[in-house]
């Protein structure tokens, strides 16, 4: 469809989130097809105030903002950014409706509705793409060179076969307030929050990347969700066991605020950031994969050479720049995508399914949850305070 837009893909965004600037505005500023022409937020002050702090030409405002964005026939993609539990409906409305999407983290609440997210994406010729990003930091850190570096390590046959892989992503309690507020919606169960289905895509996404796994769901051998999730209905954190084909084995830690160590749990511990791979012929360590754009470095320790250290931060054809973060790189497959071009690197739908369908909440004992739109916004005014 858009392929045929003459001039610049026009983006609405559907929520004046924060995660908005690092995510879209600021990638946009950079890329020649790209202008992002509408906001819509619930709340008229936060939504006129959005769109003028972000240089954005227009806005939509109060109940049923949303709809209007999306019957916009000036708007060709959609970003969706509202909470977890409204991915689902407004991705099928904005399909629907005719747009491209590019919808936050987690694409849907269960793999039976990124199913059918995807069927109507086909239907309807359009492309859809889940955008895996947390604040500042990515795990779209797959269209980053340096995550396709250490995957080509990998492949290369360097070091031999994958025997084990270990992906973390934590942020130390002393520090969780500097990344979530105290009504953040990541601890709203009803609005689909809890660690596994935001920070915890992070490490899992990686480590099936790096083996090869993503057209295969690995066997989930444990999983243990963290904190208060009895009472809270929300999991802090998630530990996770996983067993790949051959035999590989994988582990996942993600925490929203890892406890500190010594007594009382007083001394706080270091962020948490690094994929470690073991193999036959030596280990590889890729510290920083989620923002990767910022600063990373890859150790490859063979073990009968000398150890060596790394960093990609453009494609070994030159493409890119070094300027460019994880959301940057991802923003330019999307649009290669939408314009019908071959894009650097792609994840295919069944990629996503499968990461839906890896049963890390069942096992820990978590239930997921599963809302409309309808029921959510009749329960608490989904508003853009609400919205990250």
């Amino acid at each position: 469809m858009s392929s045929t837009v003459p001039g610049p893909l026009r983006f609405g965004l559907l929520g004046a989130a924060r995660i908005g600037p690092d995510a879209l505005l600021t990638p946009a500023k950079s890329h020649s097809e790209v202008v992002v022409d509408a906001v819509a937020c619930r709340d008229p002050a936060r939504g006129i105030k959005y769109a003028k702090t972000h240089g954005i030409r227009r806005h939509y405002t109060g109940p049923g903002c949303y709809q209007q964005l999306l019957d916009d026939s000036e708007i060709d993609v959609v970003y969706i950014a509202l909470p977890n539990a409204l991915h689902f409906e407004w991705t099928m409305r904005a399909l629907e409706a005719g747009k491209h999407v590019l919808v936050e983290k987690p694409i849907a609440d269960a793999a039976h509705e990124a199913r059918q997210i995807f069927a109507l994406a086909k239907k309807k010729g359009l492309v859809v793409l889940e955008a895996i990003h947390f604040t500042q930091y990515t795990a779209s850190a797959r269209f980053h060179p340096a995550t396709q570096r250490v995957k080509a390590i990998i492949d290369s046959g360097e070091l031999g076969n994958v025997k084990s892989i270990v992906a973390e992503f934590a942020v130390p309690s002393i520090l969780s307030s500097l990344f979530f507020l105290k009504d953040d919606i990541r601890f709203r169960y009803d609005l689909g929050g809890g660690c596994t289905m935001d920070m915890g895509v992070y490490p899992l996404a990686a480590i099936r990347y790096l083996t090869g796994s993503e057209s295969t769901a690995p066997k989930v051998r444990t999983a243990t969700a963290l904190g208060q999730p009895a009472t809270t209905r929300i999991d802090r954190g998630m530990h996770a066991a996983f067993e790949f084909p051959s035999s590989v084995t994988g582990e996942t830690y993600a925490d929203f605020a890892m406890p500190g160590w010594g007594p009382f749990g007083l001394i706080p511990r270091m962020p948490k950031l690094s994929v470690k791979v073991a193999l036959e012929g030596g280990d590889i360590e890729y510290y920083n994969y989620p923002l990767a754009g910022s600063y990373h470095w890859i150790k490859v320790k063979p073990r009968k050479v000398r150890a060596r250290t790394e960093k990609a931060y453009k494609h070994p054809d030159g493409t890119g720049d070094a300027s460019w973060t994880t959301y940057r790189y991802q923003l330019e497959a999307f649009v290669d995508k939408v314009r019908g071009r071959t894009p650097q690197y792609w994840t295919d739908p069944q990629t996503t399914v499968l990461q839906m369908e890896l049963e890390c909440l069942r096992v820990s004992g978590r239930a997921t949850r599963l809302q409309s739109y309808e029921q959510v916004a009749n329960a608490f005014d989904v508003d853009c305070h609400f919205e990250f």
